[in-house]
């Protein structure tokens, strides 16, 4: 690791203890549900043979196994993610691909390997929980060659994507003191306002930044049912706010709740689909 300040902290213990467990644990749900979204980012991207790919905000290295696959044996992609335990299931999956390699890193404030060493910067929803997202865009801009590009794709806001907004609603009727942070709080709604978006990435080295909005119908718990789907929306922070300040009658009466909910979305073949909206964002490094 480079500094130790370690900026984003908070994002760094959530994401190595339960955010990166319940990840890790549901790692082929979550990307059955985000796969529309991750392929359209990577089109955006263009990732070419011979090319040298950071992923940042890797995860279990969906993305980054992708991309590999594009830029080929002369080409190489670098997974960071903060999170050891994230960073840990990601090598065990890629362990057979020469071209991949990983760094647990803050991109915010780390050292991102080489400066100048990328031709391109991707991420699939990593992006988002950032204490200084402009400070962060900027230093991921230093290990970006002149030309370089940048590609990722983050959520709308949490109104327009009910497959969260939905349970989220319910469990928290349930939560004496549900916490709502402020729409500009590192989180996976963070960047919901286009408007913000542009103004931190006009404050970094980035230019040409293209922000186009795109909609799938995603399929929770990996389209495998109604108990799949209700196990990945109990993982959420959500949920785990819920189960600390409720009793186990109350708990199991709201996960009863939620489950209902979810039961109305339920279609033909027993996969439970909401509409997702995301932002397809782009661009360039002079």
């Amino acid at each position: 690791m480079g500094s130790e300040s370690r900026a984003n902290a908070q994002q760094a213990d959530y994401w190595t203890s339960s955010g990166g467990r319940h990840w890790v644990a549901e790692q082929q749900q979550f990307d059955h549900m985000l796969a529309a979204f991750g392929a359209e980012a990577r089109r955006v991207l263009a990732a070419m043979p011979g090319e040298h790919v950071l992923d940042v905000g890797c995860g279990t290295a969906t993305s980054t196994i992708a991309i590999s696959q594009a830029v080929g044996p002369t080409g190489s992609v670098v997974g960071c993610d903060i999170s050891p335990t994230m960073i840990d299931a990601a090598r065990v999956r890629t362990a057979a691909l020469s071209n991949v390699s990983f760094a647990i890193a803050d991109a915010q404030t780390d050292d991102l390997l080489q400066a100048h060493a990328f031709d391109a910067v991707f991420s699939r929803f990593g992006v988002m929980f950032f204490a200084d997202p402009s400070a962060a865009f900027t230093n991921i801009a230093a290990a970006v060659r002149p030309g370089g590009r940048l590609a990722f794709v983050c959520w709308q806001s949490e109104d327009a994507n009910p497959w969260i907004s939905m349970p989220a609603r319910v469990m928290r009727s349930f939560t004496p003191e549900p916490v709502l942070p402020p729409a500009d709080a590192p989180g996976p709604f963070a960047f919901a306002d286009p408007a913000r978006i542009e103004a931190i990435l006009a404050a970094t080295p980035w230019r040409g930044t293209t922000i186009t909005p795109y909609r799938a119908t995603l399929e929770m718990g990996g389209g495998l049912g109604l108990e799949p789907a209700l196990q990945q929306s109990m993982g959420t922070r959500a949920a785990q706010g819920l189960r600390e300040q409720v009793d186990d009658e109350t708990y199991a009466r709201a996960i009863d709740a939620v489950r209902a909910e979810l039961a109305g979305h339920l279609d033909d073949s027993g996969a439970v689909t909401f509409p997702g909206a995301v932002w397809i964002v782009s661009a360039v490094k002079p």
